[in-house]
């Protein structure tokens, strides 16, 4: 016999577990600490998106929460705001944003990045110039960069004394712990019922 309301229970707990669970297992966020305390005057951090500008192997790298004293930054190629954070895309074939600082400070961003399952692979460099993009500084080529790989894994480098990267999973927002947990309650009513009929 079709019961309409057990349809539609499961419907709903489906959509509650998916909804919830999809926000809970978020991959995760890199933070990038760069110390440039043994350093003077005025830099520019250049962030380089570069890869496959397929539609198969499009990629983002969003930028958020930056701290240190940041000044004024110039954008080239596919990048978009979003919200209180930088989008960088590489459909475009590259996106390029040059962030002026003031060094003798410690810096600091969040990073989380969306792969595409094909294509060749995509990498972002962040490299640190004097103020005429004529010379690095602190580190000669990259202070970090994250290759990635389609359906597999990122690879970071950061292999000197003033840049440190830490993994970390991303915290979910509250309406999708409590969407998740009302999934997870509606799941046991349900199995509750079952029993008791």
């Amino acid at each position: 016999m079709f019961n309409l309301k057990n349809l539609f229970t499961r419907a709903l707990l489906a959509l509650m577990l998916v909804s919830g669970a999809g926000a809970a297992a978020a991959g995760p966020i890199y933070h990038v600490t760069i110390d440039t305390t043994g350093l003077s005057g005025t830099g520019v951090f250049d962030f380089l998106f570069t890869g496959d500008a397929t539609s198969a192997g499009a990629a983002t790298a969003t930028l958020s929460n930056p701290s240190g004293d940041f000044g004024s930054n110039e954008a080239f190629g596919d990048i978009r705001s979003g919200g209180l954070s930088l989008v960088l895309g590489n459909t475009g074939g590259y996106a390029e944003l040059l962030q002026t600082v003031t060094l003798g400070g410690v810096f600091g961003i969040d990073l989380r990045f969306d792969v595409a399952p094909a294509g060749d692979g995509t990498t972002l460099g962040i490299a640190l110039y004097n103020e005429a993009l004529d010379a690095y500084l602190g580190l000669e080529g990259n202070l970090a960069q994250f290759d990635l790989v389609p359906g597999g894994t990122i690879g970071v480098s950061d292999d000197n004394a003033l840049t440190r990267i830490v993994a970390v999973n991303d915290v979910p927002e509250p309406a999708a712990i409590a969407l998740l947990a009302l999934g997870l309650a509606l799941m046991a009513w349900t199995a509750r019922a079952r029993r008791m009929h």
